[in-house]
């Protein structure tokens, strides 16, 4: 497989000359649609390759969905062998389907299959931007989010994470929606995908359900416009039925395999617990302050900055065209206002939720565009600038172009802990790692030996703390681990201090621990202990 040093110079001119040919072609050679669009796939593919194959843990939340994804393999019942707390089903299954093809579930498979999800939401952005704005002013404005996506280096951006599935949901809910607007015959099969879209996305992720209400809030006002005008019912019972039908599914599959309960306990009333916010009147201090810690993105938002001031002009400016256009106006309006309620609702200061304003903001920043047609260039062309001033300044302070060198990366890595506890692996074994961090799972390439894969909810007094600890020692007895390591200490996200934290502090897993386990060694700071019936066989 290809690598990548720190300055892989040539490669690098290779995307920034494609990058130029895209911009320039939309706007004065002007090619086929169909062509731009698999040129600005194809610049993203490109430039986000040097972090694909950068075989290393870039988030904890990388390891926490990989490792789920490996025990799901081997126990495919999500809230029985595994639970994403926050994360919902969709966003770990997306990430089994390389291992049904043989290849190995890791921070390789993962980004690439974050980059299907990046790829696919931006083909149906355009797609709705062509429906809504025409194609002219979908290729000029498209090529911002491109831009974005394919230099942007910060992590939060490149890494898997657990907004990119329910981003491309949402921008195929924006399609769906564009293609209700037309007003054609096919109404009624587009409501019903846009229902069962939308549908769905809870089970990705809560936090976009926001978005996802005001996408179906448009549609059910489009449903009613065809209604008013055609005495024709039936769109807006497709829409609903859509919208029922996902989740109609899904309940059925829980109580069927048992994990209805396990669902609302560990999913929405845990999430309940998680979602910490300011509250309404914090929300702009709370945005503001995750929108400092992104260069790239307040980039991206300042050179839009005119066209999204354009567009909000459009939008409150009276008009005498159908009530549609007033549909289609604030129904993008409050898309901008329900992705800054995302990312502001957990309260915690996460730079990847930023991905959820990405489309609305370009949606937005479109109606303005058209009004600076002439000078429209000026916009991608800002913004690919400003990605090459950074590269240029680093590659002139250090020699640097690509921040994820893989040369020696490729593979994953291996450690001691994990090296130790590989002498005694056998297939199909399960492990528990005490504490936050997921990486060992995925290193071993071991499944989960408890549902939740790290402990941080058994460790800390929050009122959901027995509910926790009853599953967590339920699983125990039920999978037998062969491994359980007591990471709590300075390789552990969160949980750190091993007097309060670690093993010894929960009398109950402790004594089962002493019981069946025997203790091999300090590791780098984590405790290894194997089941006793394995330990003797050595």
């Amino acid at each position: 497989m290809i690598t990548f040093d720190y300055s892989p110079t040539v490669y690098w001119l290779i995307g920034y000359i494609l990058a130029g040919a895209v911009v320039i072609s939309a706007f004065y050679k002007p090619l086929s649609y169909k062509i731009s669009l698999v040129a600005g796939i194809a610049l993203l593919i490109l430039m986000r390759l040097p972090i694909v194959v950068f075989n290393r843990e870039l988030n904890p939340d990388e390891s926490q969905m990989l490792s789920h994804a490996i025990t799901l393999f081997q126990d495919p019942v999500y809230w029985r062998s595994v639970d994403g707390t926050t994360i919902g089903p969709l966003d770990i299954y997306w990430l089994v389907i390389p291992r049904l093809f043989g290849f190995e579930i890791n921070y390789t498979s993962g980004r690439f299959m974050g980059l299907i999800s990046s790829a696919g939401a931006l083909l149906f952005l355009f797609f709705a931007l062509k429906n809504w704005f025409g194609e002219r002013a979908a290729r000029h404005i498209w090529l911002v989010p491109v831009i974005l996506l394919s230099f942007t280096q910060e992590v939060d951006f490149v890494h898997y994470s657990s907004e990119q599935v329910p981003v491309l949901l949402l921008a195929i809910c924006v399609w769906l929606l564009s293609r209700i607007s037309l007003n054609n015959e096919q109404i009624k099969w587009n409501a019903y995908w846009l229902g069962f879209v939308s549908g769905a996305i809870p089970f990705a992720k809560l936090q976009a359900v926001p978005q996802a209400i005001v996408l179906v809030f448009g549609g059910f006002f489009y449903c009613y416009q065809w209604f008013k005008t055609r005495k024709d019912y039936i769109p807006a019972i497709s829409l609903a039925l859509g919208g029922l039908t996902f989740p109609f599914i899904a309940l059925i599959w829980m109580l069927a395999v048992g994990v209805f309960r396990d669902m609302i306990d560990f999913y929405l009333l845990g999430n309940a617990v998680y979602a910490g916010g300011e509250g309404f009147m914090g929300i702009p201090a709370q945005f503001l302050a995750i929108f400092k810690l992104s260069s790239d993105f307040q980039a991206f938002t300042y050179i839009l900055a005119i066209p999204i001031l354009l567009g909000l002009i459009q939008i409150f400016r009276p008009s005498d065209k159908k009530s549609s256009d007033l549909i289609f106006r604030f129904t993008i309006l409050f898309s901008v206002l329900a992705s800054i309620y995302a990312v502001t609702k957990s309260g915690n200061d996460f730079i990847h939720y930023l991905n959820f304003c990405i489309i609305p903001w370009t949606l937005l920043a479109a109606f303005g565009i058209k009004k600076i047609e002439k000078w429209a260039i000026l916009v991608p062309a800002a913004l690919l600038i400003w990605f090459a001033g950074v590269d240029g300044v680093n590659y002139v302070k250090e020699r640097r172009l690509n921040n994820f060198d893989s040369v020696n990366a490729r593979m994953l890595a291996q450690s001691p802990v994990v090296q130790e506890l590989m002498k005694y692996r056998q297939e199909r074994d399960y492990m528990v790692v005490w504490g936050w961090q997921c990486s060992y799972y995925v290193e071993a390439q071991l499944a989960e030996g408890t549902a939740e894969n790290h402990t941080e909810r058994s460790i800390f007094d929050l009122p959901v703390r027995e509910i926790y600890r009853k599953r967590f020692m339920s699983d125990l007895a039920r999978n037998k681990p062969a491994f359980i390591l007591d990471a709590v200490g300075k390789n552990s996200f969160w949980v750190q201090d091993k007097k309060t934290q670690g093993i010894r502090s929960y009398p109950a897993l402790n004594t089962y621990v002493l019981n069946n386990y025997k203790y091999i060694g300090d590791f780098d700071g984590t405790d290894l202990y194997v089941r006793s019936d394995r330990a003797a066989l050595r």
